[in-house]
């Protein structure tokens, strides 16, 4: 039975490697600075959100990265970053169960909104947003690069 937990400093390393596996399934190519970064940023709540964890055994199977920002329009705002279950076990109630735990976070911070980002290429994690409830918001995302 999968257990979804907030993570702790011992899940880091394991959280590190999703959210790399995650970045390269997207197409793009993982820097490990950035990853350690924001995930201590939340492990050590630097900035609020949620950093939850499925695992099974011991073994961490899938991460949800979220964190807290506060919009003028929306209200309180939970963004959803980095959202990923290692592909040998999809289909088995892990995105589920974590995203289940992610809005039960969510509530209990009274949170307004949640946003969260899906690829055109990715039309499975589309579906499965569509299949727990959630819509296309009718923005567009621009974004620029900085670094």
């Amino acid at each position: 039975m999968v257990l979804v937990e907030r993570a702790t400093l011992a899940d880091r390393e394991a959280i590190e490697r999703l959210i790399a596996a995650y970045i390269t399934a997207e197409g793009g190519r993982p820097k490990a600075e950035r990853i350690s970064w924001a995930v201590e940023q939340v492990l050590k709540n630097r900035f609020p959100g949620s950093l939850l964890v499925a695992r099974e055994k011991g073994a961490v199977l899938g991460v949800a990265l979220a964190v807290y920002t506060p919009s003028a329009e929306l209200g309180r705002v939970l963004v959803v970053n980095d959202f990923f279950v290692d592909p040998a076990w999809r289909r088995k109630g892990v995105g589920r169960a974590l995203a289940t735990r992610l809005l039960q976070e969510a509530k209990a911070m009274h949170v307004d909104w949640i946003d969260l980002e899906v690829l055109p290429r990715n039309p499975e994690a589309a579906a499965f947003w569509k299949a727990i409830g959630f819509t296309t918001a009718g923005r567009l995302i621009y974004s620029k690069d900085v670094s």
